[in-house]
């Protein structure tokens, strides 16, 4: 009974993505035949049900939760532990995309930007789509956002970024899991490798401030590498807009969506970093 009803969602689903793709002359066809096999690549449908039950969580969970914690509750061993564990897996799988892409990318001669994606080169395919996969478990980060009464953290740029990425990632992978895809890839690693890091740490050394200036005093600077990342995709959407063989449609898409990026964390740096830092100095 339960495989009939996905069945008739897979259908609805799809022919529903298929449908827009061709009205926004996206060619998502045909696909890769590298991890066609894959789950969650030829169908949308669990990506899309995925993202389904991550807006509804969101929503209800931001309804029902209040903005007031309270801080001299300390945090339940239990979340502390799932907190640590998440950051340390998140840290682990990122570093491994990133050395797997960067390897991938040297021993198939690529250059920096304006690589072909070719079929056969499997191995970096299969790269490609774990961190697709990826972007569907950090909706954890969320989640842990809502265990830990944070709703402060979940703004329109944190839900907009991790609903829209994972959509991004899968049109990459089901059309095209190589080539200068590998680039976005392993900056994006990189970095998450860093931040989950500070996360980490962040966790680990508590609500100690003395601790915190100690070992934490580079979090702005972890905002402008962010930056950094989505000004280096720019101009790579740019350039393979322009130049490379890789789909163009995607290149086009990359180049829109860093634009929209840039502008919301320019504004969070903004509030957070400078705004902050200004209103301080005005009450000493």
């Amino acid at each position: 009974m339960l495989a009939a009803y996905w069945r008739l969602w897979d259908i609805r689903v799809s022919r529903i993505v298929f449908w827009s793709a061709d009205r926004l002359s996206w060619d998502i066809h045909p696909i890769s035949p590298a991890i066609a096999y894959l789950p969650g690549v030829s169908s949308p449908t669990i990506l899309v049900t995925s993202l389904l039950v991550y807006l509804i969580i969101v929503a209800a969970g931001c309804r029902v939760l209040s903005d007031k914690t309270d801080t001299s509750v300390r945090e339940p061993r239990w979340l502390r532990a799932l907190v640590i564990c998440h950051n340390i897996l998140l840290i682990a799988l990122s570093l491994y995309m990133f050395l797997g892409c960067i390897s991938q990318a040297y021993q198939n001669g690529y250059t920096l930007w304006g690589n072909e994606y070719k079929q056969e080169e499997t191995q970096l395919a299969h790269y490609i789509y774990l961190f697709y996969i990826s972007k569907i478990y950090e909706f954890v980060d969320t989640f842990i956002m809502l265990l830990k009464k944070n709703l402060r953290q979940i703004s329109f740029l944190h839900v907009y970024h991790h609903s829209t990425i994972s959509f991004i990632w899968w049109m990459i992978a089901r059309r095209a899991p190589g080539g200068d895809a590998y680039f976005s890839a392993a900056l994006n690693s990189w970095v998450h490798v860093c931040m989950y890091t500070y996360y980490l740490l962040a966790i680990i050394l508590g609500k100690s401030e003395k601790r915190r200036a100690k070992y934490l005093w580079w979090g702005r600077h972890l905002t402008q590498m962010q930056i950094l990342q989505f000004v280096c995709n720019l101009c790579q959407a740019i350039f393979c807009a322009t130049y490379s063989n890789y789909p163009k449609f995607l290149s086009n898409i990359l180049l829109v969506y860093m634009l929209s990026l840039l502008v919301l964390f320019g504004h969070f740096y903004y509030l957070k970093h400078v705004a902050s830092t200004k209103l301080k100095q005005k009450q000493k």
